[in-house]
Order: C-alpha cells, then structure tokens, then sequence
C-alpha cells in the first residue's frame, strides 16, 4: 500500500489538474482534418511541425508521428533524487496508437512525400502521396512492375485517365493508384481484422510494395 502522503500527494493531483485522470482519444476527423493541410511541394517543415508537433525520428529529411489514445497516471518513484522530496511521478501515457504517419521532404524544406496507416476501425485505409519527379517518364508502368513483384494482379488500368486498380491474388483486397500531374497517390485498404493472420499478410504485402513505391527513381 502506497503511504499516507503519497496518497495525499496523487489525491492533490488529481484534484488540481483537470481531466488527468481521464482518457484523450484522438478522432479520426481530427487526424483527417491535419492530413488535409498537407501539401506535396508547397507545405514546409515549420508547417508540419505547427500541425503534428515534435517529430519522434531522428533522420533529417524524413519525420515520424505517433497519433495515439492517451490517459494520465501517477506512479510511485522509488529511486531518484525526488523520490523522497516528491514521491510520485505524474506522466501522459500513450495507450491506444490510431495513426502512424511519415512525411519526407526534399531539400528546400517542402513535402515530398506523406504516408498515413490508420487504426480505427476495419476496414483499414492507408494513404500514401509522393512527388514525382519532373522528367519521370512512364510511371504507371513502374508501379505495375512493382506490383506484381509484389504478389498484386492489375485488376483494371486506365492510363489516360492516370488511373490503376491493384488486387492482392490471395485475399482479393484492392489498392487504388491515382497520377495527378506530379502526385502519386496510392490507397491501400486492409478488410481484415487487427488480430487475424490475413490482416498481417496483407500489411506484409503492402509495405513491401509501398517500399519499392518510395525508393524508386522516380519519386523524391
């Protein structure tokens, strides 16, 4: 049992800062709406940082986020400097992670790329843009190769339109690739449940895919 005035301590806490024994859930429009303010080529470093907050990658030109459910805890310090002044330690514990999201930038300090796997709710949507280089030529038929390297079937293709359909030979699962001018936009939607071998197969897939998508020589 924690002693008298730690309890004291954690009951004053509690009292004086609201909500810290509540959950924050981060919504899904919340997260779409700040996904919508990114712009390939226009948006900047200071931007991203205004809308997402502190990057948690260490690489330079390319930032990693977190999005995640969060609640507040007091725990008890046992070793430390404090641990006899202040006996517990207060803290914002991530618990539930809702959106894992990458953005690259190119030399001048704009986007280049953004990547968003969400974790709301089946089934799962993934979002990736990249800027296409000026003088790539062919891309549509990059993608497809990379595609089927990747076990992926071209379901339907309209090239003038810039317009392909993916699907995954074993579960059927579609993945959308759109060429608008410099954007590739790729939407990947996972059906299965987190839990299940399928979803994992599929993500599998998916990120082998998306990895030769955002290493290729025709994107920043």
């Amino acid at each position: 049992m924690l002693p008298r005035v730690t309890r004291l301590i954690i009951a004053l806490i509690v009292g004086l800062i609201p909500g810290c024994a509540s959950v924050q859930l981060i919504s899904q429009q919340s997260v779409e709406n700040k996904i919508a303010q990114v712009k390939l080529g226009v948006t900047t470093m200071g931007e991203v940082e205004t809308l997402f907050g502190t990057q948690h990658g260490s690489e330079e030109r390319r930032w990693f986020y977190n999005l995640s459910d969060t609640t507040f805890e007091i725990s008890e310090r046992k070793t430390g400097t404090l641990s006899g002044v202040f006996p517990v330690a207060p803290a914002t514990v991530a618990t539930n992670t809702r959106a894992l999201i990458s953005v690259r930038f190119i030399d001048s300090g704009k986007v280049s790329a953004l990547e968003v796997a969400r974790f709301f709710d089946p089934p799962f949507n993934n979002d990736y843009w990249y800027l296409t280089k000026d003088d790539a030529q062919n891309i549509l038929e990059s993608v497809m190769r990379a595609a089927e390297a990747n076990a992926f079937r071209v379901a339907e293709s309209d090239k003038p339109a810039g317009m392909l359909t993916l699907e995954d030979g074993a579960s059927h699962a579609r993945v959308v690739v759109k060429l608008e001018h410099q954007t590739l936009h790729i939407t990947s939607t996972n059906p299965h449940d987190r839990l299940t071998s399928e979803y994992r197969v599929f993500n599998k897939k998916e990120r082998a895919f998306i990895n030769a998508i955002s290493t290729a020589d025709f994107v920043y």
